[in-house]
């Protein structure tokens, strides 16, 4: 079984009024669940670290879809490049960890300690109490640890529903 270190708090300090603890909770938890079994498969001597955070930037949600599993708001937003569909969406704030793999564990990061290193960047949405649906957009740099020629950026979609959240689609 997986820790990981200081993530509860960190997180929870980071929310705001609007935000659902649950969906965050739920989210990580899938999206870790993903990532590790994305780092079972492969053996890296760079370091992996995880970068989860806040966005409340999306690019005009209400006008781009992502068909997926009866539609989401498309997952992308307001990058360095400016306005784009394929913009990658900035951060409010977010959380840094580091997975120690002979532990299992991740650990909090202040910053990143090597130049040469995996990242998987995960965007979660805001104001998550006001919707019964959330996507995420989640992008290895420089690529996939596994396989560098895979598809690096992944959507993941979750529904409320009789007040649980669960992932009910990935691409």
């Amino acid at each position: 079984m997986t820790t990981v270190v200081g993530y509860p708090e960190q997180l929870l300090n980071g929310l705001q009024s609007d935000d659902d603890p649950e969906f965050w909770k739920i989210e990580i938890a899938t999206l870790l669940q993903d990532l590790e079994a994305e780092l079972d498969s492969c053996l890296t001597k760079r370091p992996v670290y995880a970068q989860l955070g806040a966005c409340s930037h999306w690019l005009r949600p209400h006008q781009t879809r992502w068909k997926a599993a009866g539609g989401f708001a498309r997952p992308t937003g307001y990058g360095s490049s400016g306005y784009s569909r394929l913009g990658l969406p900035e951060f409010d704030w977010s959380i840094l960890m580091l997975w120690k793999v002979e532990q299992r564990i991740w650990l909090p990061a202040e910053k990143f300690q090597e130049k040469r290193r995996f990242l998987f960047r995960a965007a979660l949405p805001t104001r998550t109490k006001r919707h019964l649906q959330a996507a995420v957009h989640t992008l290895w740099v420089p690529g996939k640890p596994s396989q560098a020629d895979q598809k690096s950026t992944k959507f993941y979609g979750f529904r409320k529903a009789d007040e649980q959240w669960a992932c009910v689609t990935h691409n």
